[in-house]
């Protein structure tokens, strides 16, 4: 599972899933959901909040082979906050994490306390959200196309450690071996993780030619980027914290 920025191609795929999300699992009638629909996911909505630099909107793909399927998608408004707006999971996809994963990313890469405002009628947003260290905050109103929703306000509290710089957990040496090769590091230039700094690794000792990267949370190299130059260890799930969700958004 791949979680990455949402493009506009993705909108009929995050439409259908919102779809089908709200009519097996919210409390809403055939008219509301169309107009949250018509309102929230139509085309020039999606891209407008795609370009928003105040909004982050990632999906959830799942690789079969060759062909990539979205299975979720989550919206957040950046402010003060993380402000998760939408969260919605394929049924049929159900009970494989995917909502968890998307959680977590979110979590790991905002600088800012994380918050949610769910649609009251949704049946267990809440209970969800709740294993995320989120609690129950009260209650707000949101016109959505016309119609007024009670939405349930969730708040994660003052984060307090965020900028604190993390240490290597492992020894980091000056050069390390990759499939049978040395390549150099840069102990000087760590980049903060979640858990543990990275650190570059170059394919010459005069450090001109980039080749990755090795994570000081286990010592592995197995680390992969993405668009938004975020860093992840598969091996031990420690991550790089976005650059586009640092304090510039506050």
């Amino acid at each position: 599972m791949d979680i990455r920025p949402a493009k506009l191609t993705d909108r009929e795929r995050i439409e259908a899933i919102a779809r089908d999300s709200f009519q097996s699992s919210y409390s809403l009638s055939p008219q509301e959901i169309e107009a949250i629909l018509e309102t929230e996911f139509g085309e020039a909505t999606l891209a407008e909040r795609l370009k928003d630099p105040d909004t982050i909107v990632l999906v959830a793909d799942r690789t079969d082979g060759e062909t990539a399927e979205v299975e979720g998608f989550i919206d957040v408004a950046i402010g003060t906050e993380a402000t998760i707006r939408w969260l919605h999971v394929d049924p049929e996809a159900r009970g494989e994490n995917i909502a968890t994963r998307l959680v977590d990313r979110v979590q790991a890469d905002a600088t800012m306390p994380v918050a949610a405002r769910i649609l009251k009628a949704a049946v267990e947003g809440g209970t969800f959200l709740e294993d995320f260290g989120l609690t129950e905050d009260g209650t707000d109103r949101k016109m959505i196309g016309g119609s007024e929703f009670t939405v349930t306000v969730f708040t994660e509290g003052e984060r307090t450690d965020t900028h604190t710089p993390n240490e290597p957990e492992v020894h980091i040496p000056e050069s390390i071996s990759v499939n049978g090769e040395d390549r150099a590091v840069d102990r000087e230039e760590p980049i903060p993780g979640r858990e543990a700094p990275f650190f570059p690794i170059y394919s010459d000792d005069e450090k001109n030619d980039p080749y990755g990267y090795v994570c000081s949370q286990c010592g592995n190299t197995n680390v992969s980027t993405d668009s938004l130059d975020r860093l992840e260890c598969g091996d031990c799930g420690n991550v790089h914290l976005a650059d586009e969700w640092d304090g510039a958004y506050l």
